[in-house]
């Protein structure tokens, strides 16, 4: 059966539309390209640098952080020579610089015991940074977000020139702080976090942000309890949404969507020509509801199989060899008795809705179960 072409025959008119709209786009790249290597050449010309080094300042974005001279055992005998003139008030205004380089110069520094380097060199370090003061609280939300404004870029532009990858968590300190955990990584970290860690950077910040608030206790309820909830919900939603998804792209109408019965999903598997692929190991061999996943672990599992990216598990389409191969496999089970048929509402056998008539005058009829029985009389959704 011919498959639901995915996009409709453009017409010569819509054809040169397009073509049209992308001379366009090409036209307004090259005249923005020209200005951009313009002013490359200004700022160089100005400033006397090379046009390869504006270009990788502008490319670059804002200098987030000041470039600081490393740390010297002889910068730290000075600045400790210079602390003790001020104590003194021995200063000599414009030649006190002068003064200091002869004083350091008759110091035998590059012998001095270690404890007194050590503690030369802490003290330029601490004396070199400057106080930090403390955000209100009510203000703290949007100093985070303002810094991950300015940080975020600076992570994605790092790791664009060099190949990097990165993971930055911010937490909260207190349950009482009134700002939301930033993740952001790179996609393959998320990858490397599902595949060592068996959860996603966001899941990994969630639990880190209980710990720290509180104890050991707040990451067994993180990762129990409501989490075990939330896990479930989270996979069946996501279940579902590829099943509707890769159904519409196959041309099934919306009111025409199954419904994801985990107990039946042979069924839809033999009925649409579909298959929920990358089912984790260690879990049920079966696909199965994720009510019968018994841990919070094993739920994780699956939960990062479905949400990374690109996802693990996932619904893809049966080739008709398999098709039809699933489809052979799901009759014989059923004529073995492995796999019991659906009995219909008025068979008067075991339902206790047995003895009311139809709501309707229409005639109900028979569902066995075997999706594909329905199929073979209609053409493939696909």
């Amino acid at each position: 059966m011919a498959r639901t072409k995915l996009r409709p025959k453009l017409t010569t008119e819509q054809r040169m539309q397009v073509r049209k709209k992308t001379a366009e786009m090409w036209e307004d790249i090259n005249t923005e390209r020209q200005k951009y290597n313009a002013l490359i050449l200004e700022l160089a010309e100005k400033h006397k640098k090379t046009r390869q080094w504006i270009a990788m300042q502008l490319f670059r974005g804002g200098k987030l952080l000041a470039d600081r001279r490393k740390t010297s055992l002889y910068n730290a005998v000075v600045h400790d020579l210079s602390k003790k003139r001020s104590k003194a008030g021995n200063t000599h205004g414009r030649n006190t610089l002068s003064e200091l380089a002869k004083e350091a110069a008759t110091v035998d520094w590059k012998t001095l015991p270690k404890e007194e380097r050590d503690r030369l060199l802490r003290q330029l370090e601490e004396d070199r940074t400057p106080p930090v003061g403390r955000i209100p609280a009510s203000e703290s939300g949007n100093h985070v977000e303002g810094v991950m404004r300015r940080i975020q870029p600076e992570l994605d532009g790092l790791a664009a020139r060099t190949g990097c990858q990165y993971l930055l968590i911010i937490t909260k300190r207190d349950v009482t702080d009134n700002w939301a955990t930033r993740v952001c990584s790179t996609p393959k970290v998320a990858e490397a976090c599902s595949e060592v860690y068996k959860c996603t950077p966001e899941t990994m910040a969630m639990r880190m942000e209980a710990c720290i608030t509180s104890g050991k206790a707040g990451v067994i309820r993180a990762m129990g309890g409501k989490r075990s909830t939330s896990l479930k919900a989270e996979i069946r939603a996501k279940v579902t949404e590829g099943l509707e998804d890769i159904l519409t792209r196959d041309g099934v109408l919306a009111t025409n969507l199954p419904r994801m019965e985990w107990a039946r999903y042979e069924s839809l598997v033999v009925g649409y020509g579909i298959a929920l692929e990358g089912w984790p190991e260690g879990l049920p061999e079966k696909i199965c509801n994720p009510s019968d996943i018994k841990t919070t672990g094993e739920l994780a599992i699956l939960h990062a199989a479905l949400f990374s990216e690109p996802p693990k598990c996932r619904w893809v389409r049966l080739s008709t060899e398999e098709w039809n191969t699933r489809k052979e496999k799901h009759r014989a089970e059923i004529l073995e008795g492995r796999i019991k048929k659906r009995k219909s509402q008025g068979d008067g056998k075991g339902s206790r809705k047995a003895h009311k008539k139809p709501t309707s005058p229409e005639t109900i009829e028979d569902d066995d179960g075997d999706c594909d029985n329905t199929r073979e009389t209609s053409d493939d959704p696909r």
